[in-house]
């Protein structure tokens, strides 16, 4: 049950992942060379710990800078933004990343300002995982040289999974309604993206207690935890340095496209694990709320 910040880091998801639109049957594959942020954001006021270059501006140490760069680089059509939470620890907000290119403004200080709109109808951001107001950013919501495990990476990479399962359901509950005006598929006052959060409701619930059972169980093993994360940094920044000089150096179309297996990264689907193991979702409920209040009452946050 124990998730070191590193250790079955890459066994818990699957790398090579494909996107079935039902709505045009396009498979897109995902399979990037680029390391590079591409679908991750982070509020200006997050504390993710006293490592700041100016204060009151969140930065990542290096470890946690690149396993976010990994992660980010397996999801270019979804973006993730790390919003400020319970005690200004991290909270999760997820989109399909909309086909169109981003316009940007430049400002009075010439400085390049991206703007988001959360209310988009086609392209909404929703919350997972963690909420606002919600202590479960002090387990499974910090960066993994202060976390219990899970750290915040693993969390991130979850939300993004869980995601995926949103937006399956986005594009069953369109081919329904496109298909035939009569299908009788009701989705009520609720909007589509809130419908298909509803559906898979069962699915965050049994993701969200699987990560705090691991953040309890880690508790007892930090030093283990910390020595495994510190053994595979130094593989994590070399291959993405690899990466980083191929995408800056070399033509795309002379670029060695490697798949998952190719380098030895063989995942497996969180949210199926997480269901497998917890697929009660009223049972789910009780022991989050009861390893929640345990380990907030015991000031287990570090």
């Amino acid at each position: 049950m124990k998730i070191s910040p590193i250790n079955n880091f890459y066994k818990s998801f699957p790398k090579n992942v494909k996107q079935n639109s039902n709505s045009n049957n396009i498979e897109k594959t995902v399979n990037s060379c680029s390391p590079a942020f591409k679908s991750l954001y982070i509020e200006n006021n997050v504390d993710l710990g006293n490592v700041c270059a100016e204060k009151g501006e969140p930065k990542f140490l290096a470890k946690d800078y690149y396993m976010l760069n990994e992660i980010a680089n397996l999801y270019p059509y979804q973006d993730c933004f790390i919003r400020c939470g319970n005690f200004r620890y991290p909270r999760l907000e997820f989109r399909e990343k909309p086909p169109e290119v981003q316009v940007f403004n430049n400002t009075i200080s010439n400085q390049y300002k991206v703007e988001f709109n959360p209310k988009d109808k086609d392209y909404p951001i929703v919350p997972l995982l963690l909420y606002d107001d919600d202590i479960s950013n002090t387990f499974i919501g910090l960066p993994s040289y202060i976390s219990i495990n899970p750290s915040l990476p693993y969390t991130v990479k979850a939300g993004y999974e869980l995601h995926k399962k949103m937006i399956e359901k986005k594009y069953e509950i369109l081919e329904l309604i496109g298909k035939n005006d009569e299908s009788g598929y009701d989705i009520g006052d609720d909007t589509i993206m809130e419908r298909a959060h509803k559906e898979i409701e069962d699915i965050e619930l049994a993701v969200t207690r699987y990560l705090l059972e691991a953040a309890y169980a880690g508790l007892t093993d930090k030093q283990s935890a910390k020595q495994l994360y510190a053994s595979e940094y130094p593989k994590i920044q070399s291959r993405l340095t690899l990466k980083r000089m191929n995408d800056l150096t070399t033509s795309v179309a002379k670029q060695d496209k490697k798949s998952a297996k190719d380098i030895g990264l063989e995942e497996r689907d969180i949210c199926e694990f997480a269901m497998k193991h917890f697929p009660d979702s009223e049972e789910n409920r009780k022991a989050i709320k009861k390893l929640k209040e345990y380990m907030f009452s015991h000031n287990i946050t570090l």
